[in-house]
């Protein structure tokens, strides 16, 4: 499928690039190296990128007053926009030579809802896994028996919770309660087909349709789906191993892409821009992320 002019705006060669998180109030993508464990701020106008390095690392993070809160594999860190350092806020409630974060997103009302993952690659299937829910310092664990979590999202109501299970390459609904942070009825409305590639990073749009970047397929690609698991559309990227995706820009109508230098746990060749960043308008309009409570 053909249409959109997929634009390569910064060459950075990361490792692992992960959780962009468009912030209003700096005008500027916030996205992750996971394995360098880097925070970075790319300005799209400027096309200046800064990073900073965590002692930790990191999974994915949530706006916060001033500031982002990150959860890495130690334990929840806040970054301050201001002072530009990092405060570390709590232990994770896993063992983390076991344990890591990995994809997460917050609700609606700002509770950030985060999943664990086993460390070793080799047992991402195993469904030891949860999804644990930050709100105001107290962390709940919410889901359990998760295998690779992935795509977290919330409705635009804020009624249906969405998440991926990667290696079971199958995209998941759950019923929420906004009142009270709890997800319930959960199945499985998507499924991607063989050799299409697996659900990774996702966002939602403001006409709740489910963007996903779709790696380790015979080509990397971005997909949305409609809220009730329908493939809508779909395009190619060029890199093998886009990551994950979210709306930013001063109107919200510009959807980014992380990727990865990533291809060698399939036992393919890294592609040339692997581990950059790209841009795309799409016709749809992201929707501001909700402030997380520290």
């Amino acid at each position: 499928m053909a249409g959109f002019q997929v634009r390569h705006v910064l060459d950075i060669k990361a490792a692992l690039g992960e959780g962009p998180l468009w912030s209003q109030e700096q005008d500027a993508l916030y996205w992750l190296d996971q394995r360098s464990q880097t925070l970075n701020r790319f300005d799209p106008v400027s096309g200046a990128n800064r990073d900073w390095h965590l002692d930790a690392r990191p999974g994915s993070f949530s706006l916060c007053d001033g500031g982002l809160l990150i959860a890495a594999n130690l334990g929840f860190y806040r970054f301050d926009f201001a002072k530009e350092v990092f405060e570390f806020i709590c232990d994770a409630p896993f063992d983390p030579a076991i344990f890591r974060f990995n994809d997460g997103k917050a609700d609606r009302q700002g509770r950030f809802w985060v999943g664990s993952i086993l460390v070793k690659f080799e047992h991402h299937g195993v469904p030891r896994g949860s999804y644990y829910c930050y709100d105001a310092g107290q962390i709940t664990a919410g889901i359990t028996g998760v295998q690779t979590p992935n795509g977290t999202g919330f409705s635009p109501d804020g009624t249906i919770m969405y998440r991926a299970e990667s290696m079971r390459r199958a995209v998941l609904a759950h019923d929420y309660d906004p009142l009270t942070a709890t997800p319930s009825n959960e199945r499985v409305i998507a499924e991607m087909p063989e050799g299409f590639g697996i659900p990774d990073g996702g966002t939602v749009d403001d006409e709740g349709g489910l963007w996903f970047a779709v790696p380790f397929g015979e080509t990397g690609k971005i997909a949305r789906f409609t809220p009730d698991g329908r493939l809508d559309l779909h395009f190619d990227v060029p890199v093998l191993a886009p990551t994950m995706v979210a709306f930013g820009g001063p109107d919200m109508a510009t959807l980014f892409i992380t990727s990865g230098r990533i291809e060698d746990l399939m036992d393919r060749p890294h592609s040339p821009l692997g581990g950059d960043i790209f841009a795309v308008e799409t016709g749809f309009r992201g929707i501001a992320e909700a402030i997380t409570k520290v």
